[in-house]
């Protein structure tokens, strides 16, 4: 029997990669892609060298390189947590082997093969796929559990003042509270605040707001209306926008839940 050692290397890395996210997602713990790597990296290196160690002393360097794996594909809050993370991966990787033997019918001899000497891609290519699939539900579902919990989200609003209109991305957030005159406050930054006032945006006063710092004067100007070109029909007149001293990140308007 010929084997070759691409396909160890490259079938048992993204094996080993796959029963890292696994168990990380089940753990609901950061997943870091180099960490995941790198374990299934010196995983598949210890594929490459098992025919090379001594038989009596294999099993022992096999749960060495279980601890350092589980120890290598994440930082963990607690040793309780590491341990934990260690006997889910070991269950996985046990299951994994049971469902071959159940599959396939495998004696000993050939389990030791499909998994320390694969003999084609296709459990590499099952395995990036499954890798790829997880990712896709973990962060799909992050986000909308996100969403759900905070009510917040992306929308695109287009300012509207005398002398003209600027389209821009703004995000609905709850955490902004700010009100004037009981209505709503729409926060923006100072290079958006510039261009709305040279199309004849007026300023008018400032607002004070309340910060985990403390208390902060932000000077404010008037808006004509706030457009939503992604709900038809929809728009806010008379707006006040108070103008951020630090930025808004990534969005150049940050406006209230009740907008």
């Amino acid at each position: 029997m010929v084997i070759y050692v691409e396909y160890v290397i490259l079938g048992n890395f993204f094996i080993d990669a796959f029963v890292a996210y696994l168990t990380l997602t089940l753990l609901k713990m950061k997943v870091s892609g180099w960490r995941i790597s790198l374990a299934a990296l010196a995983g598949s290196g210890f594929a490459a060298v098992v025919p090379y160690i001594n038989f009596a002393a294999a099993g022992v360097v096999k749960v060495i390189m279980l601890f350092i794996m589980t120890a290598v594909m994440s930082r963990y809050p607690s040793i309780k947590r590491y341990i934990l993370a260690t006997l889910l991966y070991f269950a996985f990787t046990a299951a994994l082997g049971g469902v071959v033997i159940a599959l396939n019918s495998l004696t000993v001899s050939d389990i030791i093969n499909a998994m320390y000497y694969p003999g084609n891609l296709t459990g590499a290519y099952i395995a990036a796929a499954a890798i790829v699939l997880l990712y896709i539900v973990r962060q799909t579902g992050g986000y909308i559990a996100k969403k759900r919990a905070t009510g917040s989200r992306e929308c695109k609003v287009v300012l509207v003042v005398g002398g003209g209109e600027i389209a821009c991305e703004g995000f609905i957030d709850t955490g902004n509270t700010l009100i004037r005159g009981g209505r709503g406050v729409i926060v923006i930054d100072r290079k958006l605040a510039d261009k709305l006032i040279k199309k004849g945006a007026l300023r008018t006063g400032g607002i004070w707001v309340k910060t985990v710092s403390g208390e902060c004067y932000l000077p404010a100007i008037k808006i004509d209306s706030v457009n939503f070109p992604q709900e038809k029909g929809r728009s806010v007149k008379d707006v006040t926008a108070a103008v951020s001293k630090t930025g808004t990140g990534e969005f150049r308007v940050i406006l209230p839940a009740g907008i």
